[in-house]
């Protein structure tokens, strides 16, 4: 399916609205509607119908995890032996446990994917010894992967085929802890999966002022813990996927690392870029409705940097039964 097949099921405003979400999910009606030259009755009509529709999944703050003491790990499974029956079962118990951040099934070397927030490779260790035992007998084969560092970019290509000079989210980042308290704690479980949450219905959850809540929150943002907000959608509903490629390098250098990213910055659909460490050394995540655009890029990618690069892995995830941006454990 071609994208402007799919941007008919989308207004311009759709696509506007979309595009002002994901750069900062937080902005008021009248905010966004200055920005595309819009009423605000107009834009709060917009994102309802995105919301009615389940376009629009949730609003997620966006925080940086390494400034609070926690890693992000992910685990890609091959699976054998598992029945359709005995697959719901094991997502729907995956769901549940707190400790698993992130699941999707995909198609490729690797058919289940998990992430896993903890705060230090043992805690880490735990839950995936556990996580392995319980799959056992159904995995052929798996891989492990750290993040060590994952820029968030703007979803671009909703607007036109171009990225535009925009800001960019650190997801990870430098390993400096700073404290939080008892009220920032509650504060960040209240906004972790609703960024537009209004101040008033934090400080009446909280028993506490508005204006603190306010302070509070701006403080966070000052530390440079929380990053940002954005959206998160359902990319089927749009006739996308998201394709991840695992790249991995000859001989590897941070100048080349760089050119690396920098190159794949320019390409619109790309949104998130992610330093890793294990089998590979780059993971590209890419939202798009066309697979031929991935093999285009995948080819280019390799012709530009031959010297560089010594293989990129396509993943294709076909699902992502759950997402969060922030552990349910921290304390």
């Amino acid at each position: 399916m071609h994208l402007c097949l799919i941007m008919e099921e989308l207004s311009e405003i759709d696509r506007k609205v979309l595009y002002e979400l994901s750069r900062n999910s937080k902005q008021s009606y009248k905010q966004i509607a200055r920005n595309i030259k819009s009423k605000k009755e107009v834009v709060a009509y917009h994102i309802n119908e995105l919301l009615k529709r389940q376009i629009i999944t949730k609003f997620v703050p966006i925080f940086s995890l390494s400034k609070l003491g926690i890693l992000s790990h992910k685990v890609y499974l091959k699976l054998q032996g598992l029945t359709l029956e005995k697959e719901d079962k094991l997502i729907k118990d995956l769901i549940k446990d707190k400790k698993v951040a992130w699941i999707a099934k995909s198609i490729g070397r690797w058919d289940l994917l998990l992430g896993f927030y903890a705060k230090n490779i043992i805690e880490f260790a735990k839950i995936k010894d556990r996580i392995l035992s319980k799959l056992s007998k159904y995995v052929e084969e798996y891989n492990l992967t750290f993040i060590e560092d994952a820029i968030i970019l703007n979803r671009d290509y909703l607007l036109n085929d171009k990225r535009k000079e925009t800001s960019e989210f650190s997801f990870a980042g430098e390993f400096k802890i700073q404290r939080l308290d008892d009220l920032d704690l509650k504060i960040i479980q209240i906004i972790k999966n609703e960024a537009r949450i209004p101040l008033l219905d934090i400080a009446k959850c909280l028993n506490v002022d508005a204006r603190t809540i306010k302070n509070r929150i701006r403080e966070l943002e000052k530390r440079r813990i929380l990053q940002g907000q954005t959206v998160f959608i359902d990319l089927d509903k749009l006739g996308f996927q998201l394709h991840k490629l695992c790249v991995t390098f000859k001989n590897y250098n941070s100048t080349d690392f760089e050119r690396v990213v920098n190159y794949c910055k320019q390409n619109p659909k790309i949104i998130h870029i992610i330093k890793s460490l294990g089998s590979w050394e780059l993971e590209l995540e890419i939202e798009d409705n066309n697979l031929q655009d991935i093999y285009d890029f995948i080819r280019l990618l390799k012709n530009e940097f031959a010297a560089i690069i010594k293989h990129i892995e396509l993943v294709t995830i076909v699902k992502e039964p759950k997402l969060d941006f922030f552990p349910d454990f921290v304390d």
